[in-house]
């Protein structure tokens, strides 16, 4: 203990000249009975030597409406958590983009029993001792406080012997614990895989035994934890221990059905199996979430595309199928609009095409053009964690790295319809028709002729060629167009044919 008490002593050194700790002298001055104390994840990481941004101080002795006036004349105070005593606090001189403080008075808590996360009746009480505060929290090694004023570690229920052993361990009966908030059954895994600590055994068998539970908890707190899961270096050990448990089949039940699901002689690992694979690939190549999250979900779709059994199975249409599950999958966790639209079409397009012998540079620009050229790294790298999760000694073959210079070669040359030299208003103006659908079935068809012919992209040709097409009904102009589909509809026929045989 002496020895963890001399590590916290010198952060604390260092910490309190700090600008944005400064408040701590000021409020040791301004009350003379007032004690301070680091609580939670701050203490742990600090220990551990892991890096934090996130502080929490609980301040006893001050009464809530002195601590709310001192916070308010030494920086910003967000008052959302103010009637449970809680303040969100920007000290002032902090950096512009600093992280909210939150600053607590102790606190009780009675649950309602209900593991709703918001069924709590929140008492705080400025002359509560802080092990009382301390026993309302979730875990050993989260109800860990230093003392800045006596400059002591409190450790009342073994946090620190947790933390030695490298385990995640509920505080009293874990029953009570994920009974009192069920989201806690995720922080458990979440921190094991943020940690690399284990579950202590009776922590974990509760979990198992409240897994159907977490279906009453909203979805956004849920997305939050699954999320955080999924950054951490070991998201595929997490997921697995979510099936393991039983969360999975609650949560995203269509992961979960791909459990035993064997593919064909493609594939030497069952359908679950490779998915989460993936995923492990995408973590220790430390790629962003949606790619973590496309790599998880890319072949979703299997299950019920499935046809046949054994080596000669096949999987047709299943990145379509696949897309509409993951998008649906996605919405239930509450992600936002912006990242579930983006890992669906990775997951929509992760079977793109790329046989160089048969595309042609218009077939290159075709796929540039279907996938977003500002995607194609994360289709590369989602890739990768798909023949990586399907045991292949390499994540980049010779063929994907040709097809990144081909990328690289076309990709200066138009390949939307924004890169025309004819844009909508001016045709619009040459052919003296208002907005309506002919203008982008003119512009696409357009974009068609650039695309296997990039300098055809001259104003004048094309002003002359949107005459020539303005002519043409509907139904011709929208077949003037074919994108890099006939590829990849050639590529998956080709497979089930092949399964097949």
């Amino acid at each position: 203990m002496k020895e963890l008490e001399t590590k916290l002593i010198a952060w604390q050194k260092t910490a309190l000249v700090q600008p944005y700790f400064s408040f701590v002298q000021k409020l040791f001055l301004q009350f003379s009975e007032a004690e301070i104390y680091l609580v939670g994840g701050a203490v742990r990481d600090l220990i551990i030597g892991r890096e934090t941004k996130d502080f929490d101080f609980v301040i006893r002795k001050v009464s809530a409406k002195d601590l709310e006036k001192f916070l308010s004349e030494n920086g910003k105070v967000n008052l959302v958590g103010k009637s449970f005593g809680v303040f969100k606090f920007v000290p002032n001189d902090s950096e512009e983009q600093a992280e909210a403080i939150d600053i607590a008075l102790p606190r009780t808590e009675h649950a309602g029993m209900s593991g709703g996360y918001k069924d709590f009746e929140i008492q705080s009480d400025k002359d509560l001792p802080i092990q009382e505060d301390l026993s309302r929290r979730d875990f050993t090694i989260n109800a860990l406080a230093w003392d800045l004023k006596n400059k002591k570690l409190v450790d009342e229920f073994n946090g620190i012997k947790d933390l030695k052993e490298k385990t995640i361990k509920a505080i009293g009966d874990p029953a009570t614990r994920f009974q009192e908030d069920y989201t806690r059954m995720l922080r458990a895994i979440r921190f094991s895989c943020q940690l690399d600590f284990m579950i202590e055994g009776n922590t974990l068998i509760s979990i198992k035994d409240k897994a159907a539970k977490i279906a009453t908890i909203p979805g956004e707190r849920i997305g939050e934890e699954f999320s955080k899961i999924i950054m951490s270096d070991r998201a595929e050990d997490g997921v697995r221990l979510m099936q393991q448990i039983g969360l999975l089949k609650i949560l995203i039940p269509e992961l979960d059905k791909g459990v035993g699901v064997g593919q064909n002689k493609e594939h030497i690992y069952e359908v679950f199996e490779h998915n989460v694979r993936a995923l492990g690939a995408a973590a220790q190549h430390k790629f962003k979430l949606e790619v973590r999250l496309a790599a998880l979900f890319h072949d979703i779709g299997k299950v019920a595309a499935k046809e046949g059994d054994g080596p000669t199975s096949t999987f047709y249409n299943h990145d379509q199928i696949g897309a509409n599950l993951t998008k649906s999958a996605l919405k239930k966790l509450s992600f936002s609009n912006d990242v579930i639209n983006y890992v669906v079409h990775l997951v929509r397009y992760h079977m793109f095409y790329y046989a160089l012998d048969t595309v042609t540079d218009s077939g290159v620009r075709r796929l540039l053009n279907r996938l977003g050229k500002e995607n194609i790294e994360d289709f590369i790298n989602l890739r990768i964690c798909d023949r990586l999760g399907m045991g292949r000694p390499k994540g980049k073959p010779w063929k994907l790295i040709q097809l990144e210079k081909r990328f690289q070669e076309v990709q200066l040359d138009p390949i939307t319809p924004k890169m025309l030299a004819l844009n909508g208003t001016e045709l619009m103006e040459l052919l003296s028709i208002d907005p309506g659908p002919m203008v982008g079935l003119i512009l696409n068809a357009l974009l068609g002729e650039v695309l296997d012919d990039p300098k055809r992209n001259d104003k004048d040709y094309l002003s002359g060629r949107a005459k020539e097409l303005y002519l043409l009904p509907a139904e011709e102009l929208r077949k003037l167009n074919p994108d890099v589909q006939f590829y990849e509809e050639e590529r998956k026929r080709m497979l089930h044919s092949e399964n097949k045989k």
